[in-house]
């Protein structure tokens, strides 16, 4: 009776083991490190487009990527998804429930802002900022016009509040200040702007009352170490100013991805501080005028803001702008020849380039180094014209008066050509090199390809070439 008794208990006591193992691994299986990803480019009730929001968005899913979340800790809300319903939705069980305190997370945001009448009396000037979610409507109450269906920044305070993460990065790309102005002509060096979207809606005269500045509550504290805050946060401008969408994207995110795209190539690591002052400097660099530029801000944590972010190394040929151009390449309906001079390149030896034409149309050719840097070799400054006929070209071409040398770290690289029947002009839309007579591939030259290629023609191609140091390419 004893052993029965023995063997009951300890039966028992497993059974119960086994119960405590399952929720722990059901616990540790639920949490993990979650990304959510907000665009709002259109709405539902008024006519205020900003082009260039899903650019935004692929940008920002390239940048988690390179900050090692993986794609299923990501969650995008784009356009129609980001219904007031949704977002709040994914804030409460994607972010708040989704993460533990020791997993990461990260919410980014591109749309309007905008500011509303205060109703608890928490603001100096009597106005709550906004982001303008998609189902935003613009009603009235207490006999102010004020707008309903947004994300207030109270709201989002007290989401940040609860929860359990201990390491989360804001990023918001709208500005809660402004006036009935909604375009700003911009003059950049590397891309042709043109007409810009301010990012703040204005609805009504009351907003002037606001005196043309506003402020998310979570920039407003500057929080010191041990004071219970766990967030940084990064926001495209000051209170004062106004930050712009355009077709090619907005300028902010744009600055973001240039930053850290640049340190993940190098291999270096960067806190929340360098992204903010590198996007601040691409800003800089872009916009020539004093009076439309526009200046990042940074709160939260200071541990936080000089915590060096995990990225994740884009070398060995596995780089997310490459992974792209060799979808489009396998997917295109017509093949481009393309051979090189050698297979092996050591640092400074000419790359020359032939490339076989099927029939007329405009011509990109991209170099993607081992890093995923990837630069338009044509066309360029000297040959900025990219309209071919059918039949074979080589690069250098007699008008470009340069040598294309091979550099860039080693490993894999490759060459890709691609041709369009309708304009698309790489080097016009890319990012200037220090001399600009090459440019780096732009994210809006990536989309258009893949819009070319999903609702009409692309002719691509692609070549395989390796980087090695001095004397490594006779070693075989």
């Amino acid at each position: 009776m004893a052993n029965n008794k023995k063997r009951s208990h300890g039966l028992l006591s497993f059974v119960l083991w086994l119960l405590l193992m399952s929720i722990i691994m059901i616990a540790t299986a639920r949490s993990e490190d979650r990304a959510l990803l907000i665009g709002v480019g259109r709405y539902a009730q008024f006519d205020e487009r900003l082009s260039g929001v899903d650019l935004d968005i692929t940008m920002m899913r390239e940048f988690a990527h390179l900050m090692g979340f993986k794609g299923q800790e990501i969650k995008v809300l784009e356009h129609e998804q980001a219904s007031t319903a949704n977002v709040y939705n994914a804030l409460e069980n994607w972010l708040i429930e989704g993460a533990g305190p020791d997993d990461r997370v990260l919410f980014y945001f591109s749309g309007h802002g905008s500011q509303i009448p205060d109703e608890n009396n928490d603001e100096d000037d009597q106005f709550d900022e906004v982001l303008l979610l998609y189902d935003t409507v613009l009603t009235e109450k207490h006999g102010r016009q004020t707008l309903s269906g947004v994300l207030l920044d109270d709201h989002l305070n007290h989401m940040l509040a609860r929860m359990k993460s201990r390491n989360i990065l804001v990023i918001l790309d709208a500005c809660h200040s402004g006036s009935a102005t909604k375009r700003m002509q911009l003059s950049s060096r590397s891309f042709q702007a043109g007409q810009a979207k301010v990012k703040y809606f204005y609805y009504s005269p009351s907003l002037e009352a606001a005196g043309g500045s506003g402020s998310f509550d979570l920039m407003k504290r500057q929080a010191m170490p041990g004071d219970g805050s766990r967030y940084v946060a990064i926001t495209a401008c000051r209170d004062d100013e106004k930050t712009v969408a355009t077709a090619q994207g907005s300028i902010f995110t744009l600055g973001l991805r240039q930053t850290i795209r640049s340190a993940a190539a190098a291999g270096a690591s960067i806190t929340p501080e360098e992204l903010q002052f590198g996007t601040a400097n691409f800003i800089r660099e872009q916009i020539r005028s004093d009076v439309a530029a526009f200046h990042p801000q940074i709160a939260g944590d200071m541990l936080l803001r000089k915590r060096p972010l995990a990225l994740v190394s884009p070398g060995g040929g596995t780089g997310f702008v490459r992974q792209k151009l060799e979808t489009l390449v396998h997917k295109s309906n017509e093949t481009v020849w393309i051979k090189l001079n050698k297979a092996c390149f050591e640092p400074g030896e000419a790359l020359e380039i032939s490339v076989w034409i099927p029939e007329a149309g405009f011509l990109n050719i991209m170099h993607i180094a081992a890093d995923d840097q990837v630069t338009v070799l044509f066309p360029n400054q000297y040959h900025p014209h990219n309209a071919v006929g059918r039949g074979k070209i080589t690069l250098p071409t007699r008008r470009m008066d340069f040598e294309m040398a091979a550099e860039g770290p080693s490993g894999p690289n490759l060459i890709t050509a691609f041709i369009t029947r309708s304009p698309l002009n790489g080097y016009q839309d890319g990012f200037k090199t220090a001399k600009g007579v090459l440019a780096e591939l732009s994210p809006n030259s990536t989309r258009s390809l893949v819009m070319r290629q999903g609702s009409g023609w692309l002719a691509a191609g692609k070549v395989a070439a390796e980087i090695r140091g001095s004397g490594q390419c006779r070693i075989e």
